[in-house]
């Protein structure tokens, strides 16, 4: 099933999975704070802009990628 998703969606959730992990690493390293934090605000906006040009079908696969599904 993970084969059929589009290559937005996959854009959308490698986006996601680097924003969350820059953000646990933003609350494990205090001292880098502010540009860790900027990269993932970045990310995190760049991952909304790309779901706006989302079809419906690609809306909906990416709600299912990311219940697990």
């Amino acid at each position: 099933m993970h084969g059929h998703r589009s290559k937005k969606v996959r854009r959308i959730l490698q986006l996601e999975g680097q924003a969350s992990r820059l953000l646990a690493n933003y609350e494990g390293h205090l001292v880098r704070v502010t540009p860790t934090k900027h990269r993932a605000e970045q990310l995190l906006q760049e991952a909304r802009a790309v779901k706006m040009t989302l079809s419906p079908y690609e809306l909906s696969a990416l709600r299912r990628a990311r219940s697990g599904v």
